[in-house]
């Protein structure tokens, strides 16, 4: 199969939309699984309609069936950015497509943008996103504790990043 990352187009909605509906991937991202379609996909009419410029949202595909996605959000300026991933079919959990991605996703922001840090917050019971951030040797910046209200209780999150002088292509090679 082919893996395949790509911007984000329209026809992408309905998928992602479903992936985040589990109760599972929705509890790690503290998603609302109630959440309407309509909702939903108003969240992405301004990066449709080219408003939004400092973000960048690419699919994850192998061949043509959409696994994921990836949200860049950067600072041209600071030359800083913050991302996250989601491997929405979770038959495809710890195969290697989010190093895969992550290694394209930090390819485009360093070469392509120019940047010289790219961050991500991970929340402490997101077991499976800290030891992907680990594996892919990004930095432990620090914890914010009891940074946000999340099913019903205060969690912590961990700040990982890596800079540009880190990065060697492919931060982690299988």
């Amino acid at each position: 199969m082919k893996f395949i990352v790509r911007d984000l187009i329209k026809s992408d909605l309905p998928t992602i939309y479903e992936f985040i509906k589990d109760r599972e991937i929705a509890y790690l991202i503290n998603y609302d699984p109630y959440e309407t379609y309509e909702n939903f996909t108003e969240r992405y009419n301004l990066y449709f309609s080219g408003h939004s410029e400092d973000i960048k949202i690419l699919t994850i595909s192998l061949d043509d069936t959409v696994i994921g996605k990836m949200e860049i959000g950067y600072d041209l300026r600071d030359k800083t950015a913050l991302f996250d991933l989601l491997i929405g079919d979770k038959s495809l959990w710890g195969k290697g497509y989010g190093t895969k991605a992550l290694n394209v996703l930090f390819s485009y922001g360093f070469n392509n943008l120019g940047l010289n840090r790219i961050s991500c917050e991970v929340y402490r019971f997101n077991e499976r996103m800290i030891r992907l951030m680990k594996k892919m040797n990004l930095n432990i910046d620090g914890m914010l504790r009891e940074a946000q209200f999340v099913h019903d209780k205060f969690v912590d999150i961990f700040i990982f990043s890596i800079l540009k002088k880190e990065f060697e292509g492919d931060v982690y090679h299988d």
